[in-house]
């Protein structure tokens, strides 16, 4: 019985440990929930916080995003605006306007003064104190931010402009970085816009100036070369018409020395006038179908009889296999035969000088040897350079400009071909040229349009219309020799009256002349139906001239100083023709 007992108070005691141990451990359950509740609330709060400021920071980068994008938009339209139109206060209001409505400025303000550019004097201010005032040094600078009144100021100065641009940033801070790298970019807009519009005031200024500057070239060399030519023209001809009357020796001897003069006299001019022209851009080829063949006979007859007087021995071989016909400006194209075989024969004293004409790659290829004086090596450089000559001293043996050879070459490199020269000082030089030149693969009647002194012009009726007595003897005269008594007038004005009470086969007529020039007389007529041959006479060598000729209404040119058989060969061409109009 006691051991029951006894066992029975193990039991209990076992068990009542057994509870305590139980709600020991529930104790410490309950703490540990309370403690874990604790924290849970206190997540949750934070969780609420956290949600709070990310809602927060998206409506922020929601407004950041919205003006961002405005200001994309507004960048990319004014920007294709000012590429399209020069700056102007209508374009910059504008802008301004659009920045205000951004929410990022609260105010603006721009001005512009520019002296060589009036419309850009541009000043508008939209909520910004007229007497806030730049930084001293914002055009050093370039940019500023004034922390106390918010304003964010941009230089627009350069060398011609004195200008800013200027806002107030109202916005949080953290947009102010973004903020006013948008206004710098607006102002490199403004100011990019600004000079391009000044470069292009600048251009066509230029552009203005260049015109009244080819212009006044353009009326000079036309003045020029009708000044100089017109009293040549009188020169030559009296000394032509001289040597067709009976002079003694010692007269000869004077005449030749006349007329040698006045044909050293025309190169120059034509030197002069030819190289102003060329640096003008006026200089224009007419290309047309010429023989080469006759070409080169012709240089032969115009150097024999010097080289002979030099007791040089001369030559000019055409290769055989040169195309007779060639497409080509033949009188611009002999200007440089001309020039070089003149040039070798000038500086040859004993010797030789020999021509070679050929074809080879498509090109007329021109060669000119001599056993001359040579060129030094280091004058070979400055050959072709104009007013030059190799021997520039006050007591030179060889007359002459220094523009033959400068003239050569830009005449060659317009017909995109060019000029290399092999020389060596006491040793002789050799010039080739090559002209690239087409074939005319046409054939040409050699025949047409020439009638040669066959044709009988003694029967034509001419009227002579020119105000210099001078010319007007000389014409007179050069007729005279033909059977021809020309009708003279004075001016075109005479040239109208007479011709309403008389009809002539062929009218000369002088371009420039007092009361009624020719071109002007020319186009009357024309206007009333008259369709006999008008021929110019003119001292005028260069397109515009020419075309102004036909323009008017006249039929071919003869141009000063002529020659009487240029004069016959102008009458034959038109006398037996009748030219529709």
């Amino acid at each position: 019985m006691g051991l029951e007992r006894m066992d029975l108070e193990r039991q209990v005691a076992l068990m009542q440990k057994k509870i305590d141990r139980e709600r020991e451990a529930r104790k410490m359950a309950e703490t540990l929930l309370e403690s874990k509740s604790l924290e849970l609330y206190q997540t949750k709060q934070l969780v609420e916080q956290n949600l709070e400021q990310m809602r927060d920071q998206v409506a922020s980068g929601s407004d950041f995003l919205s003006y961002q994008q405005k200001m994309d938009n507004l960048l990319l339209r004014f920007g294709h605006t000012f590429l399209k139109y020069q700056p102007s206060f209508g374009i910059i209001k504008e802008l301004l306007d659009a920045l205000i409505s951004s929410h990022a400025v609260s105010a603006c303000a721009v001005k512009i003064s520019c002296q060589s550019t009036p419309a850009l004097n541009i000043t508008y201010c939209s909520e910004i104190d007229e007497k806030c005032t730049p930084p001293a040094k914002l055009d050093t600078i370039g940019e500023h931010w004034d922390e106390g009144h918010q304003l964010h100021w941009f230089s627009l100065s350069n060398s011609a402009v004195t200008g800013y641009l200027v806002t107030r940033i109202d916005e949080r801070r953290e947009w102010h970085t973004t903020i006013r790298k948008h206004m710098n970019l607006i102002g490199e807009m403004l100011r990019t816009s600004i000079d391009r519009q000044l470069k292009l005031e600048d251009a066509i200024r230029a552009r203005k100036s260049a015109e009244e500057s080819e212009k006044s070239t353009r009326d000079f060399l036309a003045m020029i070369n009708h000044e100089l030519r017109t009293p040549l023209n009188g020169l030559l001809g009296t000394a032509e018409l001289l040597s067709d009357t009976q002079l003694d020796n010692h007269q000869s001897g004077l005449l030749s020395t006349l007329h040698h003069s006045g044909e050293l006299l025309r190169a120059i001019i034509n030197d002069l006038l030819d190289y102003s022209k060329i640096n003008a851009g006026m200089m224009e080829l007419a290309i047309k179908p010429f023989d080469s063949r006759l070409m080169t006979n012709m240089l032969k007859d115009i150097f024999q009889h010097p080289a002979n007087e030099k007791q040089l021995d001369f030559s000019i071989h055409f290769m055989p296999d040169t195309p007779q016909w060639l497409l080509g400006d033949e009188d611009r194209i002999k200007q440089i035969f001309v020039n070089l075989i003149g040039n070798a024969i000038k500086f040859t004293q004993q010797g030789y000088v020999s021509v070679t004409i050929g074809w080879q790659d498509e090109a007329l290829r021109f060669m000119v040897r001599d056993s001359g004086c040579g060129i030094p090596k280091d004058k070979i450089a400055t050959l072709f350079q104009p007013f030059t000559q190799v021997d520039n001293s006050s007591n030179r043996q060889h007359e002459g400009t220094g523009l033959g050879l400068a003239i050569c070459k830009k005449l060659a490199e317009q017909m995109k071909g060019w000029i290399d020269v092999d020389s060596e000082d006491g040793r002789g030089t050799t010039f080739t040229v090559t002209l690239p030149l087409e074939i005319n693969q046409v054939t040409v009647d050699e025949n047409k349009g020439q009638l040669g002194g066959a044709a009988s012009i003694d029967d034509l009726s001419i009227l002579v219309v020119e105000d210099l007595k001078t010319n007007q003897m000389i014409i007179k005269l050069m007729l005279g020799k033909f059977g021809i008594t020309p009708a003279i007038a004075d001016n075109g004005q005479k040239a109208l009256e007479i011709l309403e009470q008389q009809d002539f086969d062929i009218v000369l007529m002088d371009c420039r002349m007092p009361v009624l020039d020719g071109y002007a007389t020319t186009e009357r007529l024309r206007s009333t139906g008259y369709n006999k041959p008008i021929i110019a006479l003119t001292a005028g060598t260069t397109k515009a001239e020419r075309e102004e000729c036909f323009t008017a209404g006249m039929d071919d040119i003869l141009c000063k100083p002529y020659q009487s058989a240029e004069l016959r060969e102008m009458i034959e061409k038109w006398g037996t023709e009748t030219v529709p109009h």
